[in-house]
């Protein structure tokens, strides 16, 4: 009898762990797992690489191999920078300095069209140091590879973060919190520590 008791509790005790594990990948596939999301920017799914997207920076095509590894938070505008586009623009300059020590690892853009560029607010570029420029060379190309990514790229406003390989992750627009986009951005920085 006692050894059909011992039989059974090492049996119990190497079929928890099975059971558990079992219940709970079933529990997740038939729709129960978890819906809250950790992140407040949305996930581009799929990613867009900027080096395929024809755009120039300081009037060359935009090399991601040749650029610093930095967190890129880009701004597109198509035509002239309004009044959403710099309080949006202002947004991520006082979450870059209030990344403290972090704020090294990222790098604001503006990306327009040609003629965008030269319609954005003439005090834009001094008013804002460290704001880079990106030329969209082929506006067709860019807006279609988003709208494979279901996203307005031009909803104003909007932030896009691309990672410091250049694949364009996340995306903020309308009414953008700049408490959460801190808080997205710090966590970014901490995980790059591992990768970059």
């Amino acid at each position: 009898m006692s050894q059909n008791r011992g039989f059974y509790i090492a049996l119990t005790i190497f079929m928890t762990p099975i059971l558990v594990i079992t219940l709970s990948t079933a529990w997740y596939y038939l729709g129960f797992g978890p819906k809250a999301k950790v992140n407040y920017g949305d996930l581009l799914e799929p990613s867009l690489y900027l080096g395929e997207l024809d755009l120039e920076l300081d009037y060359q095509y935009l090399d991601i191999d040749s650029m610093e590894r930095k967190w890129m938070l880009i701004t597109f505008i198509k035509d002239k920078c309004d009044e959403a586009c710099l309080e949006t623009i202002y947004i991520a300059r006082q979450v870059n300095i209030l990344l403290a020590r972090e704020q090294g690892r990222f790098k604001r853009y503006v990306a327009s069209t040609a003629s965008g560029l030269n319609l954005v607010q003439p005090g834009l570029v001094s008013n804002y140091e460290d704001l880079n420029f990106i030329t969209i060379k082929d506006l067709d190309l860019l807006e279609n590879k988003f709208r494979e990514s279901q996203v307005d790229l031009f909803e104003s406003p909007n932030i896009f973060v691309a990672d410091p390989l250049g694949n364009v992750i996340l995306y903020y627009s309308g009414n953008i919190d700049g408490k959460k986009l801190l808080a997205d951005l710090t966590i970014l920085s901490i995980s790059a520590n591992v990768f970059f």
